[in-house]
């Protein structure tokens, strides 16, 4: 009977390790950590630095974020409005908001909490998306005709505007 708790319990532990391994490679090839541009990405919390995003479709209502630009050795992200990762290794995300005219978002003012999409009627509702222009990085121009709008966000990479608003909360 010893002989065969020695096989069980070797494959049991080859098992495990294969496990682990899997496990292992499906962190680093699925993760954001080889995210590119045009992925989106759920942030639970920025500051956090144990945790790492989740790479979502862009249609699922937690994927807040996409990535604008990756950047390699330590670059900077162009001047506008992104939202950064930074990887030991060298690598950037310049994050831009994955949104849709009509979304409102909570925690956006918040220095560490990730967005969240909300009703636009809920209390916690920071802001309202009012208007995306796509192929222009100028936000006072594309955002000038948005009735009460707050400002534009500007990413240049793709260039790209979001407009927002104050949420309605009626």
């Amino acid at each position: 009977m010893g002989k065969w708790v020695t096989i069980i319990v070797s494959i049991v532990g080859v098992l495990l390790l294969g496990l682990v391994g899997l496990a292992f490679v499906g962190y680093m090839v699925g993760g954001a950590h080889n995210a590119e541009p045009g992925d989106c990405l759920h942030i639970e919390d920025f500051a956090d630095r144990r945790e790492r995003p989740t790479v979502l479709d862009c249609s699922d209502e937690k994927a807040t974020l996409k990535v604008g630009v990756r950047l390699e050795d330590g670059g900077s992200c162009p001047d506008g409005d992104y939202d950064e990762i930074a990887y030991e290794e060298g690598a950037r995300l310049c994050l831009m908001l994955n949104v849709k005219e009509g979304d409102c978002l909570a925690n956006f003012y918040s220095p560490t909490k990730g967005y969240e999409k909300v009703a636009c009627t809920d209390p916690k509702a920071d802001i309202s998306i009012m208007k995306i222009v796509e192929g222009t990085d100028d936000a006072e121009q594309a955002c000038a005709t948005v009735p009460g709008v707050l400002g534009g966000l500007r990413y240049p990479e793709p260039a790209t505007v979001i407009c927002a608003s104050e949420p309605t909360t009626a």
